[in-house]
């Protein structure tokens, strides 16, 4: 029986006192359903989410199926999703129409319907929710990201996800293991990762742990030595409190708590 790290432990301690606290203040719903869904994803059980989280969460959701926007509303089905998928059945097929309905018009999807297709956007999406994904869909976010790629680390991780998530073969034979080349040589010599290897802003937590899961999607093309960098700089920085420096502090700490159980399950717990 493996036993879990230290750092998961602390993570998600802050998490859950965080999440009762962004409750209490009433804060925006989808920052409470994004690290709920993460705390449940870690191990957390159903019964400890809060009744009235769930009864806001159904409550605010439109007549459209929607939330606020995509990102909202991705956020708050996933969340829904790993509650209960038949308790809430009528709520969930409401919004992954909305969903469906906000493709823009190049198929895929940004902020709102008539925002850019956005690469961030469209691959946690369709990794989160594969119900939305097909093949001509998987094609497009291919070519989105063929036109963008080596930019930005971040959403090099995001393809990887998707791809992996729906096993979705590449047109261009070499795009992944391209994409995973590029991605392990933009690790910084401390281990973490930023929008890009020269960036002048630090390694910080979300661009290391997105980096980190879209690693561990393809981890026969990764050298054991870059998910060991990940690990250490993920626990070598986070603070005492169970949490990193970052300016949403529940982001970032949801991203890194993802990224450490997700890296503890494959390199093993101590």
């Amino acid at each position: 029986m493996k036993v879990p790290r230290t750092s998961i432990i602390r993570a998600i301690g802050s998490l859950t006192n965080m999440a009762k606290e962004m409750e209490s203040k009433h804060l925006e719903l989808r920052r409470i359903t994004q690290v709920c869904s993460i705390l449940l994803r870690a191990g957390l059980s159903p019964t400890c989410v809060s009744r009235t989280l769930v009864e806001r969460c159904i409550e605010e959701q439109q007549k459209d199926g929607g939330w606020i926007a995509v990102s909202d509303t991705v956020w708050n089905l996933y969340f829904l999703k790993q509650l209960d998928h038949q308790l809430y059945k009528s709520q969930i097929s409401d919004a992954l129409s909305f969903l469906q309905d906000q493709r823009n018009s190049h198929g895929l999807w940004g902020r709102s319907k008539r925002d850019i297709e956005r690469v961030p956007v469209t691959g946690l999406l369709l990794h989160l929710l594969p119900e939305l994904a097909d093949p001509d869909t998987l094609s497009l976010l291919e070519q989105l990201w063929r036109g963008e790629r080596n930019g930005l680390t971040y959403k090099a991780a995001y393809t990887l996800l998707a791809f992996k998530r729906n096993g979705y073969q590449t047109r261009e034979t070499s795009l992944i293991d391209n994409t995973v080349s590029w991605l392990m040589r933009n690790q910084r010599e401390d281990g973490g990762y930023a929008p890009w290897k020269t960036h002048p802003v630090y390694s910080d937590v979300y661009c290391t742990a997105v980096a980190t899961l879209g690693l561990l999607q393809y981890t026969e093309l990764v050298s054991p030595q870059v998910l060991n960098l990940c690990l250490q700089w993920l626990e070598a920085n986070q603070l005492p409190q169970g949490i990193w420096a970052f300016h949403e502090i529940e982001d970032g700490a949801s991203w890194g708590l993802w990224a450490l159980v997700e890296l503890s399950g494959h390199l093993g717990s101590s």
